[in-house]
């Protein structure tokens, strides 16, 4: 069963989400200077507490949606992933609906 409350701690270069237990789930990790930040492929340290975030809501969410009946990381892994793609979604078009 995937236990809330999950957390999100924040460290020198990245967000760290957390589950009840304190194991470390995710590290999304983000770069400050442009050039660098292009170079790696990284979040601005706007972008990454979101995705964070987002991660450590996956306990509500699922509970809503009545599939917190996995156990193990490795089983929610898909359904992460489609989760956080609905989100990046949701928030491109209310971007794009902006200007």
């Amino acid at each position: 069963m995937i236990a809330p409350p999950w957390s999100v701690e924040e460290q020198d270069a990245c967000f760290v989400a957390r589950d009840h237990n304190g194991q470390q789930l995710a590290y999304v990790y983000f770069e400050n200077e442009p050039g660098r930040r292009s170079a790696a492929k990284l979040l601005t340290k706007d972008e990454a507490p979101r995705i964070a975030s987002n991660i450590a809501k996956l306990p509500e969410l699922l509970s809503r949606r009545g599939e917190v009946r996995w156990g193990a990381a490795e089983a929610f892994r898909p359904r992460l992933v489609e989760i956080l793609n609905d989100e990046q979604d949701y928030d491109d078009g209310a971007e794009n609906n902006r200007g």
